[in-house]
C-alpha cells in the first residue's frame, strides 16, 4: 500500500510477503462517487483461480426471497461455496449475537461438463442452527448415475462418472437432507489438485497458559529472566540453547473457561518482545509433515520454460559456473546444517568481511547493526517467508534431484541482508552496500551481478551516484520494477544503469499486480496468484526455495510466491549464464543486445520490436540471450517464438510460432515429423516430413467451440527434427474458451475495519462496506469520518486496524468462518495492522479471498491456532454505529 504523505519511505521487499500481499493500484469502492470521494483506504481483493458461488445462498435469498429455478451452470473445473436448508426459521441469538433469519432452499443443482472417471467432491459445514446431512447426486438423462451422504461423522464426500461413461454435459445434486441450514463446498478438477486444501481454520490442541519462545542469537538465561519480569511468566524449563518452555503466573485469567484464547492474546503480546525469534503455543501433538518426494521441475517450476530456460541449458552448459550473483536482500536462511541445501554448494565457504548491512533501527538477527553475518533470523512479528532465501534459489539452487533447479545452478550466490524486521531496511543502508559491492578502489568488485529485489524509494542521487560507479568497474544491476499496478517511477529499479524486471503470469501477460511504464526495461515470469495462465490447474506462483515451520521445528522447504521480486532473479540468473560465456559483458554490452531484440521472445514481424510501458523490451528469453553472448560452437538447435502459446476466446484466436535455428554457425536442419493437434486446435500451416532450412513457422488457430466455458485445455505440439542429431522441439498450447478471471465470484463481500485491541474474547467492528464481484475481483473503499453523526457504516476514524474480508453465504451475521469464503490483511492467518492518518489516504492496498485457510505448518511459522473461531460479525446496516458494536472470536 502506499500513503500519501511527505515523510521518508523506507526500503521494502517488492516481491510479495506470501502469495496473497502483492501490493497494486486502487480500484475504486462502494458507498460513493471513486472519482469524487477523498478516501481514507482503498484497493482491491482478488478472487483464486477457479472460485464460484452459489447463486441462491441465503444472503441473496434474503433479497431476492425466491431459490434458483433451474441449473446453475459451472465449468469443468471449480472450487464453489452453497447453502442449502430444508426450511426457513431463524438462529437463535447466543453469546451477544443476535436472532438472524435463514431461508428455505432444499437443493441446489448444476450442470457441467465432465470427463470419465472425474471426481466432484462435497464437504459439510454446520450453520449456527446445529448439523445436518447433506445428499450428493450424479446425475444424466436417464437418472442417478451415483450418490452419497454426511453424517455427523462424516463431513466429506464424492461422487465419480464412471470411467466407462462418455465424455459429456451432467448434472450434479445437492440435497438437504435434515432440517438445519447447512454450507458447503463443491468441487472438482481433472487433476485433483482441489482435494488437499483445508476449509478451517487450524485449530490444533495446545497446553493453555504456557508457550516456547526462541530467544534471539541463541540467548540465555540472562535474557530469559528479563523476560520473566516484563510478562509476569516463569520459567518452565530450556529445551534448547536460548529456546526455552515458559508458563503464565496469571493463572487466574489463563485458568477461566476462554483459557485458550486469553493464552493466544498472551503469545500475540510475547511476538512482540524484540528479545524474541519466536513464540508458540506449547502444542500437545503435532504431526504435519509434508516431505518433498519428487523434484519441483518440471511440475512446478513452470516459469523456467516460459523463460525459454532449458534450450538456454543446452547452450550454457555450465550453469553459470564462474560468475558471482549477489542477491541485497534479507539474508539467506540458515539451520545447524548451514544454509539452505539447495543453495548450499554455490555459497563460498568464506563470505566476505561486511555482508550484513541492516542499521539497528531495522535489525532482528540478535546483533544489532552491521555485522559480517547475512543469515536471515526471519520475522519476530508477523509472517517469514524468507524472501532472501527465495530469491537466490531462483538464481542458483543446485541440481541435485532434489527439490528444485536455479536458472544458473552453478553460479556463486553472494548473500547480502540490507533488509531487516518485515522485510525492511532504509536506503542509507542500500547505499554502504552499493558501495561495498564495487569493490575497493585498487581491487575488483564483489560480484558480477546484484539483484535487488527491493523498492519503494524516491530518486535519490546518492543511490544513483553509487550505481554509476559500480557499472564503471564492470558489476551489472537488475532489479524488481514493484508491485504496485502503477506507473510511476520505483527506485533502485527505476535509475540508469539498472535493468529494471516487470512480471509476468504463467501466460507471458502482465501480473495484475506488476508496475509498469516506460522506464521498465524488460520482463521476466513472476507470477500470479489470482491466475492460471499456464492451464496446470494451479494459481501461477513462482516456486522456489524457503524454510517453514514443521512439526514445531523451523526446516527448510519450498513455497511459491507471487511479485516483481520473483521476476528479477530469473533476469539476473540468464545474465550469469551469459557472463559465463562472455565474461567480458558489460551493462552496456547487455542493453546493446536487449535493445537489438536479441534477449526478448519476439512480438513484431521484424526484430528489433519496440519498447512498450509493460514488458519494456519484451520477455526473456533465456535460449536467445545465451546464444547472443556465446562465441563457443554450439550445435544446432531448433527454437520456437514464442515458447509457450495461449489462445482464447477473449483474447487471441491465431498466432504463427516462429521456428528457427540456432547454433554457432547456423545450418540447416530436416523436419521428420510434427504431431497431430487436438481437435480444438487447428494446425493452418506446418512443416512437412523431408523439409529443410534454417526458419520454418507453425501457424495455428483455436476452435472455440471445441471447448467448454470455464476450462483450459493444453497440449504440446511436438517437431521431431535432425540436425547433428535427432532432437525434439515441443511447443506448448493453451488454449481458453473464456478468461476464468471475468467468471470468477466468491458471492457479496463485507469488508470490515476491526479494532486489533480485543474486549475479552472479542474484537470491535468500526467501519464495513460491503461489495460485489466486478471481473473477478472486489474493488472496496473507506472514506474518512466526518465527525458529523450519525457515522455511515462505511467512514473511518484515524487509527490502527484489522482489514478482513467475507461473506455471509448463511445469512448469520457472521462472516470468514469455514464454509465461506475469507480475506485478511496481508495473508489469511496472519493478520497485520493499518494506520489510518488523518488528511491521508492509503491506497493500492491488496487481499485474495478464498474458501481455503492456510496450514500452520505448511504456510506460515507466525500463524496462531483458532480454537472455536466463530468469524467475524457484521454490523447491522440499520444501526447507529456509534452504538452498535461488531465483534469477532480472535
Amino acid at each position: 500500500m502506499r500513503a500519501k504523505s511527505g515523510k521518508k519511505i523506507a526500503l521494502r521487499v517488492v516481491g510479495a510477503a506470501s502469495i496473497f500481499a502483492a501490493l497494486a493500484g486502487c480500484g475504486g469502492g462502494s458507498g460513493g462517487d471513486v472519482d469524487s470521494v477523498d478516501f481514507a483506504l482503498s484497493g482491491l481483493i482478488d478472487i483464486e483461480s477457479g472460485t464460484r458461488v452459489d447463486s441462491d445462498s441465503a444472503d441473496v435469498l434474503a433479497l431476492t426471497g425466491a431459490p434458483l429455478g433451474n441449473s446453475q451452470l459451472l465449468p469443468q473445473e471449480y472450487i464453489l461455496a452453497g447453502y442449502v436448508s430444508a426450511s426457513a426459521d431463524s438462529y437463535p441469538a447466543i453469546n451477544g449475537l443476535a436472532d438472524a433469519s435463514y431461508f428455505a432452499d432444499p437443493d441446489d443443482e448444476f450442470a457441467m461438463r465432465l470427463l470419465a472417471g472425474q471426481t466432484v467432491s462435497l464437504q459439510a459445514f454446520a450453520t449456527r442452527e446445529g448439523v445436518s446431512s447433506l445428499s450428493l447426486s450424479l446425475l444424466d438423462d436417464n437418472g442417478v448415475i451415483a450418490s452419497a451422504s454426511t453424517t455427523s461423522q462424516t463431513n466429506q464426500v464424492s461422487v465419480s462418472l464412471p470411467d466407462t461413461a462418455a465424455d459429456g454435459t451432467y448434472s450434479v445434486l445437492v440435497e438437504a437432507v435434515g432440517v438445519n441450514p447447512m454450507l458447503y463446498i463443491l468441487s472438482t478438477s481433472v487433476a485433483d489438485t482441489v482435494n488437499g486444501l483445508s476449509f478451517r481454520w487450524a485449530d490444533y490442541d495446545f497446553v493453555e497458559g504456557e508457550a516456547i519462545v526462541a530467544f534471539q542469537n541463541g540467548s540465555g538465561r540472562v535474557s530469559a529472566q528479563s523476560l520473566t519480569a516484563l510478562n509476569s511468566v516463569e520459567l518452565k524449563q530450556e529445551l534448547a540453547p536460548g529456546v526455552w518452555q515458559i508458563q503464565s503466573r496469571v493463572q487466574s485469567t489463563l485458568g477461566a473457561p476462554n483459557g485458550k484464547s486469553a493464552t493466544l492474546n498472551w503469545i500475540r503480546g510475547l511476538k512482540k518482545e524484540p528479545e524474541l525469534i519466536s513464540a508458540t503455543p506449547n502444542y500437545r501433538m503435532l504431526t504435519m509433515e509434508t516431505p518433498l518426494d519428487e523434484p519441483l521441475y518440471p511440475e512446478q517450476q513452470w516459469h523456467y520454460g516460459l523463460l525459454n530456460a532449458p534450450t538456454a541449458w543446452q547452450f550454457a552448459t555450465e550453469g553459470g559456473a564462474g560468475v558471482t550473483v549477489a542477491v541485497m536482500d534479507t539474508g539467506l536462511f540458515s539451520s545447524s546444517q548451514g544454509w539452505h541445501s539447495d543453495i548450499l554448494a554455490n555459497v563460498p565457504p568464506q563470505l566476505p568481511a561486511g555482508t550484513d548491512f541492516v542499521s539497528a533501527e531495522f535489525d532482528n538477527d540478535g546483533v544489532p547493526g552491521p555485522d559480517n553475518d547475512p543469515t536471515d533470523p526471519g520475522n519476530d512479528v508477523g509472517s517469514s517467508v524468507y524472501h532472501g532465501t527465495h530469491v537466490s534459489g531462483t538464481v542458483s539452487s543446485v541440481v541435485n534431484n532434489s527439490g528444485g533447479a536455479g536458472v544458473a545452478y552453478h553460479s556463486t550466490m553472494l548473500p547480502v541482508r540490507v533488509l531487516g524486521e518485515g522485510g525492511s531496511g532504509s536506503s542509507s543502508d542500500l547505499l554502504r552496500a552499493l558501495q561495498w559491492v564495487a569493490g575497493p578502489e585498487n581491487g575488483s568488485p564483489l560480484a558480477d551481478i546484484v539483484n535487488l529485489s527491493l523498492g519503494g524509494l524516491p530518486y535519490i542521487q546518492s543511490l544513483q551516484d553509487a550505481i554509476n560507479v559500480a557499472t564503471n568497474r564492470g558489476v551489472i544491476f537488475v532489479a524488481a520494477a514493484g508491485n504496485s499496478a502503477t506507473d510511476v517511477p520505483s527506485y533502485p529499479a527505476a535509475f540508469n544503469n539498472v535493468f529494471a524486471v516487470s512480471a509476468v503470469d504463467g501466460a507471458g501477460e502482465l501480473s495484475s499486480y506488476s508496475n509498469f511504464g516506460s522506464w521498465v526495461d524488460l520482463a521476466a515470469p513472476g507470477g500470479d496468484a489470482s491466475r492460471d495462465g499456464n492451464a496446470d490447474g494451479r494459481g501461477d506462483l513462482v516456486v522456489s526455495t524457503s524454510a517453514s515451520v514443521i512439526d514445531g521445528t523451523l526446516r527448510e522447504t519450498y513455497i511459491g510466491l507471487q511479485g516483481t521480486s520473483m521476476a528479477a532473479p530469473h533476469v539476473s540468473a540468464v545474465v550469469a549464464l551469459m557472463k559465463n560465456l562472455n565474461p567480458a559483458l558489460g551493462y552496456a554490452d547487455i542493453n546493446a543486445l536487449l535493445m537489438a531484440g536479441d534477449l526478448t521472445v519476439a512480438t513484431c514481424d521484424a526484430e528489433p520490436c519496440p519498447r512498450t510501458t509493460r514488458l519494456g523490451w519484451g520477455l526473456m528469453d533465456a535460449g536467445k540471450s545465451v546464444l547472443a553472448a556465446s562465441s563457443a560452437v554450439i550445435p544446432d538447435i531448433l527454437t520456437a517464438t514464442p515458447a509457450i502459446v495461449t489462445l482464447s476466446s477473449e483474447g487471441v484466436l491465431s498466432a504463427v510460432v516462429a521456428l528457427e535455428v540456432y547454433g554457432a554457425d547456423p545450418g540447416n536442419i530436416t523436419i521428420d515429423s510434427v504431431s497431430v493437434p487436438p481437435d480444438w486446435l487447428i494446425l493452418d500451416a506446418a512443416p512437412s516430413p523431408g523439409d529443410t532450412g534454417t526458419t520454418f513457422e507453425v501457424a495455428m488457430t483455436l476452435d472455440p467451440d471445441a471447448l467448454e466455458p470455464g476450462i483450459s485445455e493444453r497440449a504440446t505440439i511436438s517437431v521431431e527434427y535432425t540436425s547433428d542429431q535427432p532432437r525434439t522441439l515441443e511447443i506448448p498450447v493453451v488454449g481458453q474458451q473464456v478468461t476464468d478471471q471475468q467468471a470468477r465470484n466468491a458471492g457479496r463481500h463485507f469488508v470490515l475495519l476491526v479494532d486489533p485491541d480485543p474486549e475479552g474474547d472479542f474484537y470491535n467492528t468500526v467501519a464495513q462496506v460491503s461489495v460485489v464481484a466486478e471481473d473477478g475481483q472486489y474493488p472496496f473503499a473507506f472514506v474518512p469520518d466526518d465527525g458529523v453523526e450519525p457515522r455511515s457504516l462505511n467512514e473511518v476514524p484515524p487509527g490502527n486496524y484489522i482489514l478482513v474480508a467475507g461473506t455471509d453465504l448463511d445469512n448469520d451475521g457472521l462472516i470468514c468462518h469455514a464454509g465461506e469464503a475469507c480475506a485478511e490483511y496481508p495473508v489469511a492467518g496472519l493478520r497485520e495492522e493499518i494506520l489510518i492518518e488523518a488528511g491521508q489516504s492509503v491506497e493500492g492496498v491488496r487481499m485474495t479471498t478464498s474458501y481455503a485457510r492456510p496450514s500452520i505448518s505448511a504456510a506460515s511459522p507466525g500463524q496462531l491456532p483458532r480454537p472455536d473461531f466463530r468469524g467475524y460479525r457484521l454490523l447491522s446496516p440499520d444501526a447507529d454505529s456509534a452504538n452498535q458494536k461488531a465483534v469477532a472470536r480472535p
